[in-house]
């Protein structure tokens, strides 16, 4: 039971054996059996020490001091503790009289219990194992080689009387329907979409899901929390009755990452905690190819013709365009004067893909106009010097003003005066906010002048104007 457990834990696991006095063969023996399967750094043994302990604890003490260099026990102890909390490995310790308070570690996924436990202290060494962890964990696991339900039913209705014992416990019946459900649920959302692996069945389903906003993050979510169940089972026997399922939906996690999101379904985290997901399904052959297979569309000269070399499909050409575009110009247009500028014209090419019926060629051949003006646009202020508060002022000069001059010079007079008056955190000063509000308005009323501007066209171009000095000034 141990070692089928232990192939499924990629967060922490501890044993909690009886005590090393009262049993002083017990943790040795946790320690031997490991031995067996496992790398010795994957495991360590964490108990306390008397004078008149056995020969075996005194063994196990001066081993672990040599292991860890430590002065004492006490600072072996601490260094053992301290690695299990944050390093990669040990993955299991060994507990026998000890961490049963003040022990907050939460990614400890599983807990093995040998060693009969009541009231509070029961509830004390299951509470360890039960701390939601960065997205990744939501429960723990229990394995009861004791018989202590019956006392766990007792003392949770002891202290906890509000709540009922079926909220705070589940078998692995319940995690076996939890993983059913999503299997289904997911499934569902792609009706009668052929489960394979071809790209135009992948793009269909991304079609599905960003077509439909709340589908989309029903996604998202209900996915993630599948991932988790399908790591918290473990080595159950249970995964293969929908694991085809499970890759396939996973496959479709992966295009959408990639193709929408311009990213990996493979990050830190999973590398680090999604084990199995990621050895038997992210590694598979089918996903892996289609996540090196998948083209990188970015904003360079070359990016569009990279694009038709790679791709063949209209509709895949219009989706990569569409959500690189999206991606990057809606998602970062609050820092970037050129995608801001072209954001609208991006948001209209987002609701052309949300119409049932869509004009593939006409998103694609919009999209790629819309490249080439950021090209231009950027090479544009690189040529003109200007920093991104600047070219932001000088875009909203000639969008509002609809002239083919000149603004350029205006617009580093402006700044120059808006920069001897800046500095970090100025927005929080009433004075200082208020002095950059006086030059802008100055500056605005000399445009009036000039432009002939109503009182509401000057109006409107202040509030354009200390918009982009805010956003990209503070």
């Amino acid at each position: 039971m141990l070692r089928a457990a232990v192939g499924g834990v990629a967060l922490g696991l501890m044993v909690l054996a009886v005590s090393a006095q009262s049993n002083p063969d017990c943790g040795e023996a946790y320690k031997s059996a490991l031995e067996k399967h496992l790398p010795r750094e994957y495991f360590d043994v964490v108990m306390t020490s008397e004078r008149d302990d056995a020969d075996i604890i005194y063994g196990y003490v001066r081993e672990a001091r040599e292991r860890y260099d430590g002065k004492d026990y006490k600072s072996t102890l601490k260094k053992i503790i301290e690695k299990f909390k944050e390093n990669e490995h040990p993955k299991i310790l060994i507990v026998t009289d000890m961490l049963l308070t003040g022990f907050d570690v939460p990614q400890l996924q599983v807990m093995y219990l040998d060693k009969p436990l009541k009231e509070h202290r029961l509830l004390q060494a299951i509470a360890r194992t039960n701390r939601p962890y960065k997205g990744l964990k939501q429960a723990g696991i229990i394995i009861d080689y004791v018989g202590i339900l019956k006392e766990f039913k007792r003392a949770f209705e002891l202290y906890s009387r509000e709540d009922s014992i079926d909220k705070a416990l589940d078998d692995f019946d319940s995690i076996h329907a939890e993983f059913d459900m999503f299997i289904v649920e997911i499934t569902q959302m792609f009706g009668d979409l052929v489960q394979n692996y071809e790209r135009d069945t992948l793009l269909k389903a991304v079609e599905v899901l960003t077509t439909d906003v709340s589908k989309e993050e029903e996604f998202i979510e209900k996915y993630r929390q599948l991932r988790k169940v399908f790591e918290l089972l473990g080595s159950d026997p249970y995964k293969l009755k929908h694991f085809e399922q499970y890759k396939w939906i996973s496959a479709i996690y992966t295009y959408y990452m990639k193709m929408v999101m311009r990213g990996t379904s493979i990050d830190a985290y999973v590398h680090k905690y999604y084990d199995k997901t990621l050895k038997y399904v992210y590694k598979s052959t089918e996903i892996d190819t289609l996540e090196h297979d998948l083209p990188e569309v970015t904003f360079d000269a070359d990016s569009l013709k990279k694009l038709d070399d790679k791709v063949k499909s209209r509709e895949e050409k219009a989706a990569n365009i569409l959500f690189t575009l999206q991606r990057f110009v809606l998602v970062d247009k609050q820092k970037n004067p050129v995608f801001e500028s072209l954001a609208d014209r991006v948001q209209r090419l987002v609701d052309l893909w949300r119409e049932k019926t869509k004009d593939y060629d006409r998103i694609y051949k919009e999209g790629a106009i819309i490249f080439d003006d950021i090209q231009i646009l950027k090479s544009r202020q690189q040529k003109m010097g200007l920093s991104d508060m600047e070219y932001a002022l000088l875009l909203t000069m000639e969008e509002q003003l609809q002239e083919g001059k000149d603004f350029a010079d205006k617009i580093r007079d402006l700044y120059t005066r808006l920069q001897k008056t800046m500095f970090p955190g100025w927005t929080m000063q009433a004075t200082v906010s208020k002095a950059v509000e006086q030059e802008v308005r100055k500056f605005v009323r000399q445009m009036k002048s000039e432009h002939k501007l109503s009182m509401d066209d000057m109006d409107k171009l202040y509030d354009k104007l200390i918009n982009k000095v805010i956003s990209y000034g503070a």
